[in-house]
């Protein structure tokens, strides 16, 4: 008999996702899961063996890595529907988070100086002046939308100065940057855009360079003298484009409204704001805007979690339930920001492992400066009409599209 195989763009994972991930994982640490127009996928449930896959070497996140495969690679799919000139297979060969292996530990051992500790917390006075600018925009006007006129901008913003984007380009590379996330645009013709900008800015900082991520990248080499290819710097940018803007852009309102649903935690925090830092943790648990880990694929026939798993099956986390996982955090659908994680037990809202995001210290400051700001210097942001949402994504995950609020 065919196992059931859930899908996770049913109503209740929609509607429930919480309780609906409760029931998968009393039901399996495994479940087969569909996706429209792709093969049965493996589901992990539990926040132990989701940290345990994510470091499982055995487990690849390029298929073409598994012994035997034959077919078109990711980079050939999405050359193929995005309709993208040849040369883009460089960048898309180059992706941090679709490589393993050797060559993923070189990427991110030449990429992680321009993620340094020292140079995130020295961009925290320019967040926290770009989101005073935003904020006095806001209370001039009375009132507008959280994600349009605040978060994205912010975070838009301080990505463009991390890469080393002028200022006078920064509104035109947001745009490009936000039609990754906007169905209604030419997302083909934006990363075009994007790409040459880049391959332009490349170019000036190897001549003048400056204190930006591309000046590291095309400056610093390793102690072996192992630099980054042009191809492999554009690839970095696109990654830290796509996710170091718009998860954090959608963190910010999903905290906020957080708080708003739990006004205890929300006076807690006003009362000893000096707890922001440690209830960020917290927040970023019950808040991440991100449902599932990307795929991985079983190099070899297998046994994960008690289940058989054939060479080429494909897994993925849902970093929602792992993250609800009451064995890991008791009263888990209860927001607590004095909660104190249990040693070697943590949420995986930014992954584990070897692609453990390189940008979470830049997703910390950016939403403890944003909840600082809107929250805790002052208390008059109140929601001023209805929240609106995206259409449902796979995993359960119903992203806010308008946040409208009166300050």
């Amino acid at each position: 008999m065919a196992e059931p195989i859930v899908s996770l763009l049913d109503p209740e994972f929609t509607d429930d996702p919480i309780g609906a991930y409760a029931r998968l994982r009393e039901m399996s640490p495994l479940v087969r899961i569909g996706f429209p127009g792709g093969p049965p996928v493996w589901l992990i449930t539990r926040n132990e063996d989701i940290g345990t896959a994510l470091s499982d070497p055995r487990l690849v996140v390029d298929y073409q890595n598994v012994p035997g495969h034959q077919g078109p690679s990711l980079a050939d799919h999405a050359i193929a529907a995005l309709d993208l000139p040849d040369e883009f297979r460089d960048y898309l060969a180059a992706n941090l988070m679709l490589v393993d292996g050797q060559y993923h530990s070189r990427l991110r051992r030449l990429v992680t100086p321009a993620f340094s500790a020292r140079r995130m917390k020295a961009l925290r006075p320019r967040i926290e002046e770009i989101s005073a600018q935003l904020i006095d925009a806001l209370v001039e006007k009375g009132s507008g939308d959280l994600i349009e006129e605040y978060s994205s901008p912010l975070t838009g913003t301080v990505i463009c100065g991390l890469i080393g984007i002028d200022e006078a380009d920064q509104p035109q590379v947001r745009k490009w940057m936000n039609d990754y996330a906007n169905a209604n645009a030419d997302i083909a013709a934006s990363i075009r855009s994007l790409v040459d900008h880049v391959k332009k800015l490349i170019e000036r900082r190897r001549a003048e360079p400056a204190d930006d991520m591309i000046s590291v990248l095309v400056q610093k080499g390793d102690e072996e003298g192992d630099q980054l290819t042009e191809a492999e710097i554009v690839s970095l940018v696109l990654v830290v484009v796509n996710n170091g803007h718009h998860s954090t852009a959608h963190f910010i309102p999903n905290a906020i409204l957080t708080l708003f649903e739990n006004p205890d935690q929300l006076a807690l925090l006003r009362a000893k704001p000096e707890a922001l830092p440690h209830a960020m943790y917290e927040l970023m648990r019950v808040a991440n805007p991100v449902p599932l880990a990307g795929p991985r694929y079983a190099t070899e026939d297998m046994e994960f979690a008690g289940v058989p798993i054939c060479k080429g099956d494909a897994l993925t986390g849902s970093l929602h339930s792992a993250n609800y996982d009451p064995s890991v955090f008791p009263d888990a659908e209860r927001c607590d920001l004095e909660r104190v994680p249990k040693r070697k037990e943590s949420h995986v809202a930014f992954g584990a492992g070897p692609h453990y995001c390189l940008g979470a210290m830049l997703a910390y400051i950016e939403g403890e400066v944003a909840l600082d700001h809107l929250l805790l210097q002052r208390d008059t942001l109140e929601i001023a009409g209805s929240l609106t949402y995206h259409e449902p994504v796979a995993g359960g995950a119903r992203p806010l599209s308008a946040f409208p609020v009166r300050l």
